[in-house]
């Protein structure tokens, strides 16, 4: 059975009771009052010279009391009530004789008839002559109007139990409706649509505040579900970097492993007896063993930036670092044109070694992924406490769909080029992680008019924030 029913039928038999016990005080009080009013007749039924006053008879020719008379031989003459064609049988005369009757005299009895069919109240007074008198009202003057006070309370009872079992299921079902929409709202939300709500007003009623706190909840359920889900999502995609970092070092690591390993198996085998050829496999065998150093050096690196350990914290002149790495640059690669727009006097807080990392694998990364003759571009600069150091080329730019992974481990955007130009693919995320540790960031854009220019954001030192002394 559901709320709405058990509250209307609940106040429905509430209503019921309320009425049937209104009802049974209403006939009590009405049947106690027209028994006074008819015992007040009895008591105002007098007997004159000529016989018994008013009233004897009613409007329709019969009589509304019997009249009974009993001398003393204990003769009994009356005249009974009800219509002179059916009269209503008289009652039980037992102790109302001239001989026994004088301790009830004035006093109302009740009598019924010998068959019991008729129920009296009874009047004893002495008569003339020493006769006894008996004036006998019978009851149907009472029970006839009871039994239609009670076929009326009955029908305005109904009449009343319906119109409020009405009144009561409307304002049930209004009251109501606001949990029915919380229901219909969980059963969305169980089906997977985190978004709904009940959005229920917040009249500060019982129904109220609970859509309110309803949907409060629910805002804290979906905020937790989305951190998890968001967790989760980060966890995943930090065990497959993970485990793409790994193979990728292994990968790495056995190419230079392998060519190590085969001039060592080479050797044995007594292939390398030649002066010549000695002197090739063992510079072969530096060459990698010193890309295989370099690589693990990288990765202990990152490991370190990862764990969060304390780099060096000293005044670093950038510009200088800047315009040494550009320097650098032009020397390795004469044909490219590089312009360079440095600030001089620019100071940041760091590690000089790891900065001039940073500055170097940016112009690697122009020097490997652009032609010899591509422009590259060079500028350092402060600004609102911060130094800001472009790396622009006109190469050809960097794909927008990889420009989220382009600061990833092992990360080359054309997988197929040569380890021995292309390096490793740990320039750009050494940068950025040397970056972070130095409270600033590494970012790219397109360079207007084609290429990429990679941004370096670092704090600049305390004293190069000051203002100037006059």
């Amino acid at each position: 059975m559901t709320l709405r029913a058990r509250l209307v039928l609940s106040l429905g038999g509430l209503v019921a009771l309320a009425l049937l016990l209104a009802g049974v005080l209403v006939v009590q009080f009405t049947r106690a009052n027209l028994i006074d009013q008819l015992d007040d007749e009895l008591r105002a039924v007098g007997f004159g010279a000529s016989g018994p006053g008013p009233p004897f008879e009613d409007a329709g020719g019969g009589r509304r009391f019997a009249l009974i008379a009993i001398d003393r031989h204990g003769t009994v003459t009356s005249r009974p009530s009800g219509p002179v064609a059916s009269p209503d049988p008289l009652p039980t005369l037992d102790g109302l004789d001239a001989a026994d009757g004088g301790p009830h005299h004035g006093r109302i009895l009740e009598r019924t008839s010998p068959d019991g069919s008729t129920t009296y109240r009874v009047r004893v007074f002495p008569g003339n002559g020493g006769t006894t008198a008996v004036v006998a009202a019978p009851m149907r003057l009472v029970d006839g109007p009871i039994r239609a006070l009670l076929r009326n309370l009955v029908i305005v009872g109904l009449t009343i139990l319906g119109a409020a079992l009405a009144v009561a299921f409307l304002v049930i079902r209004q009251g109501l409706r606001p949990l029915e929409t919380i229901a219909r709202t969980a059963d969305t939300i169980s089906a997977g649509d985190l978004s709904r709500r009940a959005d229920l007003p917040n009249d500060r009623s019982e129904v109220g505040r609970l859509g309110s706190a309803f949907d409060q909840m629910l805002d804290q359920i979906q905020g937790a579900f989305e951190q998890q889900r968001t967790a989760l999502d980060a966890r995943e995609r930090s065990e497959n970097r993970l485990r793409q970092f790994v193979a990728d070092a292994s990968h790495e690591l056995r190419t230079p492993l392998t060519t190590v390993r085969g001039y060592a198996d080479l050797y044995r085998a007594g292939g390398l007896g030649e002066r010549e050829a000695l002197d090739r496999a063992m510079a072969r065998i530096g060459t990698e063993s010193r890309r295989m150093g370099g690589l693990v050096e990288d990765l202990l690196l990152l490991a370190r930036l990862d764990q969060g350990r304390p780099l060096r914290r000293e005044p670093v002149d950038l510009s200088l670092l800047v315009a040494d790495a550009v320097a650098d640059a032009r020397l390795l690669q004469p044909d490219r044109p590089i312009t360079d727009a440095v600030r001089p006097g620019i100071r940041v807080t760091g590690d000089e070694d790891r900065l001039r990392q940073v500055i170097g694998n940016l112009l690697a990364n122009v020097r490997v992924h652009t032609p010899t003759d591509t422009p590259a571009e060079v500028s350092l600069e402060a600004s609102d406490g911060r130094a800001l150091l472009r790396v622009a080329d006109r190469g050809p730019g960097i794909d927008p769909a990889l420009g989220e992974r382009v600061f990833d481990r092992f990360f080359r955007a054309d997988p197929g080029r040569s380890r021995d130009r292309g390096g490793s693919g740990l320039g750009l995320s050494i940068a950025a992680s040397v970056a972070q540790a130095h409270g600033g960031s590494v970012g790219h854009e397109a360079t207007p008019g084609g290429g990429a220019t990679f941004v370096v954001t670092l704090p600049l030192a305390p004293e190069a924030q000051a203002p100037p002394s006059r």
